[in-house]
């Protein structure tokens, strides 16, 4: 019981001394946080592409409960090569269309970017 005490208490003192100083254990985190930033940027190319399309749309309340599905095709700059509506409500799918036409995409970062993501398809549901 005792050694279980003392464990405890060395853990408890650990945890609060990494916190405030400059420990070894402080610097990895520092590390792994200034790394972190690269990551999302290999997978985020999709939350982009939602912000910037989303910009462009208007969204009344009508399209509540409504859906429509557009293929795209995009260049390696990020531009609109073509576009087809596939399924879904006509006044949601035309909508949708005139976001995906004046959205600025974004550029892709790079050829797996671009393999990844230049052909998709895109579920509006509002």
């Amino acid at each position: 019981m005792k050694t279980g005490m003392w464990l405890l208490a060395m853990l408890l003192a650990g945890c609060s001394a990494g916190s405030g100083s400059p420990t070894a254990g402080g610097r990895l985190d520092n590390r792994v946080a200034s790394a972190q930033p690269t990551k999302p940027q290999r997978s985020n190319y999709p939350e982009r592409m939602r912000q910037a399309i989303t910009q462009e749309m208007q969204l009344p309340g009508k399209y509540k409960s409504k859906s429509c599905a557009i293929s795209i095709h995009l260049l390696p700059d990020g531009s609109l090569k073509d576009f087809k509506v596939l399924e879904g409500d006509a006044e949601l799918c035309a909508a949708a269309s005139q976001a995906v036409q004046r959205a600025k995409l974004p550029k892709m970062a790079n050829e797996t970017e671009y393999a990844l993501f230049h052909s998709v398809v895109l579920d509006f549901v509002p």
